[in-house]
């Protein structure tokens, strides 16, 4: 008998999912081969787990796969000993890749074995002949790569559709786009409703309010997917997708295509010119309102400057400072609403002018009654154009007063150079280019938002305005708990099979089954309108990142704790 026991985790791959439906395929004969070399080295104390790692569709040309992952994780844990592949290049077709795998096991003091490629990596000669192995399974990845790229070029340039997803009104017949008569009925009606109604934005609420959904598509697999609201960023890509004028785009560049059109040259004519004109006319009225007062002053937790942003939605137009794309560097950029931050700054300024004691200090010397009255009196000139209308005004008194502004993980700090301060008040009373700078404070939420980080600050306290109960958060939560009460009902079913007897949206149902791992008493809160601010967007919590379970982790990534 052998001495110790090394336990065997068998891991296969297949680059497509062509076959997998299959009763034996591809990855079972992977593993039946690699279960036989684990047989025959029973002497050796060779043993196989019974958990098995298959990634069935993914490419070996990056780690982005659940059966790997899943074993580096056991790896590292040291549930297992030995992996057996059937070829190196099932693993990996990347040398930097293969770098960082040999690292965890080298750490967790395990080894693999191709059971068709003999060669032993505790030699130079070895790793010299594993290395040469993955090299050109790294060049045949690419090879491969660049060949499939160039032919899918010239097919659409040819007017041919290389698959993806399938766009609304066609369906696929022996790979050719065909068109799907009702669905694209509703097309060509969607088209001239908007030219009824001139607004995308308008046209999300006539078209959720006549009871119409996204087309719903069932996959190879059985997966259900679409019947779901539409959206504007949906109906926007509709509207201006030039398949639907029978066209193949690639890359920007658009060629005649195979298929049929679905709209008319007239009617897409139309619509086109009704979105140039309503995008050149917002553009010109944006221009005229609102800039950025805190250009050049703002920047993150992080010491990176940020620069103005805005984003329009129907009519409205939200602005944001957020960090310089050129700075980052692989930390999550920060966003802060313009408003919210230019309101508390010239709210906190005319705090401070407000304040004689503070400005007494900031000269630096007792000052007579007349000198007091002068430098009050220039000061409520000041805080009232701050908090006045004049845009340029407070533009620049807020460039003149504001050395800087940092945003921290709690809060905000406003940076006031003394010397500055006393010239916009016209206080001529002494050389204050070395005295110690005024830091103004205000505190803040954290909210990540998909990638980046975002600064809610709080408003003034309102009774009248702090109680809100968000219609969309209030009818979120109802969907949350039907789609909880409909998996309990169905708890023999998978999600797949539930989607398809209902006909509901997989992605979306599963979407709301995480959410309805709320904390109670943040429910509790939504449903009585006590949310914070920033949490009234039902895509911070429906399209956002990764919810945790822990509880009181929700509370503090949505702003509730």
């Amino acid at each position: 008998m052998p001495e110790k026991q090394l336990r065997c985790a068998v891991y296969t791959r297949k680059s497509t999912e062509d076959g997998l439906e299959q009763e034996f395929n591809s990855l079972d004969a992977q593993y039946e081969a690699c279960a036989a070399y684990a047989v025959s080295q029973r002497h050796e104390g060779w043993v196989i787990l019974p958990d098995r790692y298959d990634d069935g569709g993914f490419s070996g040309g990056n780690m982005e796969r659940p059966g790997l992952k899943r074993l580096m994780t056991d790896v590292s844990s040291g549930k297992v000993d030995i992996i057996l592949l059937y070829k190196i290049d099932r693993l990996t077709r990347s040398l930097a890749d293969f770098a960082r795998i040999v690292d965890v096991l080298d750490k967790a003091g395990a080894s693999f074995v191709s059971i068709t490629q003999s060669f032993n990596t505790t030699t130079s000669m070895g790793r010299l002949t594993l290395n040469m192995l993955l090299s050109f399974a790294q060049f045949e990845r690419e090879v491969i790569g660049e060949r499939v790229r160039d032919k899918v070029a010239a097919s659409k340039k040819r007017g041919m559709w290389m698959g993806g997803g399938v766009p609304t009104g066609y369906l696929v017949k022996d790979r050719k786009l065909i068109v799907n008569e009702p669905q694209a009925e509703v097309l060509r009606s969607i088209y001239r409703r908007y030219l009824e109604v001139g607004s995308v934005a308008e046209l999300v609420d006539v078209l959720n309010r006549a009871g119409l959904r996204t087309e719903i598509r069932v996959s190879r697999r059985g997966n259900t997917s679409g019947g779901v609201p539409f959206s504007r960023g949906m109906l926007f890509h509709l509207l201006t997708n030039r398949v639907y004028r029978g066209m193949t785009v690639h890359k920007g560049q658009a060629y005649p295509g195979e298929h049929e059109p679905i709209v008319s040259q007239e009617l897409w004519d139309e619509v086109q010119a009704c979105i140039r004109e309503r995008t050149q006319g917002h553009s010109r009225r944006l221009k005229a309102k609102e800039p950025s007062l805190l250009v050049g002053l703002v920047f993150d937790g992080e010491g990176r400057a940020m620069r103005p942003s805005h984003s329009v939605k129907g009519k409205v137009r939200y602005r944001y400072y957020e960090t310089r794309t050129e700075l980052l560097d692989g930390s999550p950029a920060w966003r802060v609403s313009a408003h919210d931050l230019e309101r508390v700054v010239c709210e906190r300024l005319p705090q401070l002018l407000g304040d004689q004691r503070a400005l007494t200090s900031a000269v630096g010397r007792e000052l007579d009654a007349r000198e007091t009255e002068k430098l009050l009196a220039s000061s409520a000139d000041v805080a009232g154009a701050l908090s006045g209308r004049s845009t340029p005004r407070r533009l620049a008194l807020l460039s003149q007063l504001a050395a800087r502004i940092d945003l921290a993980a709690d809060g905000l700090s406003i940076r006031i150079e003394p010397a500055r301060l006393l010239a916009v008040l016209d206080a001529h009373v002494g050389d204050h280019a070395g005295a110690e700078p005024i830091v103004l404070t205000c505190a803040a939420t954290r909210v990540w938002h998909g990638r980046q980080l975002r600064l809610v600050i709080p408003g003034p306290v309102d009774e009248s305005n702090f109680r809100y109960r968000d219609p969309n958060l209030i009818r979120l939560m109802g969907e949350v708990h039907e789609a909880r009460e409909l998996v309990l009902a169905n708890a023999d079913k998978t999600i797949s099979a539930i989607c398809r007897e209902t006909g509901r949206c997989r992605v979306r149902l599963n979407r709301l089954l995480k959410l309805s791992c709320l904390a109670p008493n943040i429910v509790t809160a939504i449903l009585e309108g006590r949310q914070p601010v920033g949490c009234a967007d039902v895509t911070t919590l429906l399209l956002g990142t990764e919810l945790p379970l822990d509880w009181a982790e929700q509370r503090t990534m949505l702003g509730f704790a």
